[in-house]
């Protein structure tokens, strides 16, 4: 039974580990006190299903290790301090059915990385949260059925700026 550690800092400044087996579908690090965390590691976790970091301190989390776990299904990271979110990492997790952002101070949310998301049925966030993506993706037609639904709240924006010189 191969195993990871997982190492992060509390909010008062201990660094602590956790050991996980490598085969585990569910990972709970939840009400840690965690301020920073790193989930490298997590890529030698090809069977996660779901990964929960909610009731946390966290400022910013790299969800990019998760693009090497397939079958991630939910990920819950309510109840942190988070500003922001990079979902590109997560566009390889063809399976991942919710995401769970309620209670963050996340203000604006660029759902691009969520476009090949297709079984992606829950998206939870606070009010108020102005979601952005690329105006590109408006001209691909498989989307989630998810951001279907969220099309006319979305501010779709260019990644040129046609005002500028160059």
């Amino acid at each position: 039974m191969d195993q990871i550690i997982l190492r992060y800092e509390t909010a008062t400044g201990l660094e602590k580990m956790t050991r996980v087996r490598t085969d585990e579908s569910h990972i709970n690090l939840e009400v840690r006190d965690i301020k920073t965390v790193d989930l490298l590691p997590l890529i030698w976790c090809t069977n996660l299903e779901g990964l929960s970091l909610s009731y946390n301190s966290l400022e910013q989390v790299d969800l990019s290790p998760l693009n090497r776990c397939p079958k991630l299904q939910g990920l819950w990271l309510s109840h942190n301090q988070l500003q922001s979110i990079d979902f590109s990492p997560l566009s390889k997790c063809s399976q991942l059915q919710e995401i769970c952002l309620q209670h963050n101070d996340i203000k604006k949310m660029d759902v691009s990385g969520l476009f090949n998301c297709h079984s992606l049925e829950v998206l939870r966030f606070d009010d108020g949260v102005t979601l952005t993506a690329d105006v590109f993706l408006k001209s691909i037609g498989n989307w989630p059925d998810l951001l279907v639904e969220y099309y006319d709240k979305i501010l779709w924006r260019s990644n040129v700026d046609w005002g500028k010189p160059e």
